[in-house]
């Protein structure tokens, strides 16, 4: 039972002991209070003016060892880079960074973007579980679509809850069968089958987007680089 208020509460995000228990009607009100304190204890909730909130779990992603060994000036211009889509074999001439070190700065960035979105997706979905859509790279790499707001999302893995799932309408399945042939053209060569996944939510990053937006983004939200 703890496990499934665990879940509801997710899915709540913020809501009051009156709330949740008009949902989970099959559970006496004070066993459910003394659940919910219960998670308070655990650091899985908290206890604000009578709103309990669930408490998501910040995800981390590795530095590269490389990352700290260049000045901000010079991660600056490999974000720069990065952004202009230089590869990295041309990259490294510009920034006098060995290739194989700015092909890391790039896997990283890659990574952090899919690990970001990924983190979007999954609040979404606990508040709204959507079917997702599969489509397969290369033969043998599925990959698994949701669309919120007329963003699309990516993940290697489908989602899965008890609760319904909704269906796409008919203006989001318009949606993604043309986000869909570009994602196909552009991850078409087999040099993309590494970290395609992380490469297809960089390519949903870029689409219709300039350079200073991708810039500012890259460099200010996500490593607050001055």
């Amino acid at each position: 039972m703890k496990d499934r208020i665990l879940r509801l509460c997710r899915r709540l995000d913020k809501f009051t002991l009156d709330e949740i228990s008009t949902i989970a009607e099959d559970v006496d009100e004070s066993v459910l209070e003394l659940l919910l304190l219960t998670l308070v204890q655990e650091g899985k909730l908290m206890l604000q003016n009578d709103f309990y909130l669930y408490i998501r779990k910040k995800v981390k992603v590795k530095t590269p060892s490389c990352f700290r060994n260049f000045s901000n000036s010079i991660i600056d211009l490999v974000i720069r880079c990065f952004c202009c889509e230089i590869t990295a074999d041309k990259a490294h001439l510009i920034t006098n960074v060995g290739e194989s070190s700015v092909a890391d700065l790039y896997d990283y960035f890659r990574k952090i973007l899919y690990t970001r979105q990924y983190k979007f997706l999954s609040e979404l979905y606990s508040k709204s579980p959507q079917k997702g859509r599969v489509r397969k790279f290369f033969d043998d790499m599925p990959a698994y679509f949701y669309i919120y707001n007329n963003n699309i999302y990516i993940t290697d893995k489908l989602f899965q809850t008890n609760d319904y799932e909704k269906n796409f309408s008919a203006s989001e399945i318009k949606e993604f069968k043309k986000i869909y042939c570009y994602l196909a053209r552009i991850e078409s060569h087999n040099k993309n089958k590494i970290n395609l996944y992380y490469k297809l939510s960089e390519s949903l990053w870029r689409r219709n987007k300039k350079f200073e937006e991708l810039y500012q983004d890259l460099k200010s939200n996500l490593f607050n680089i001055s």
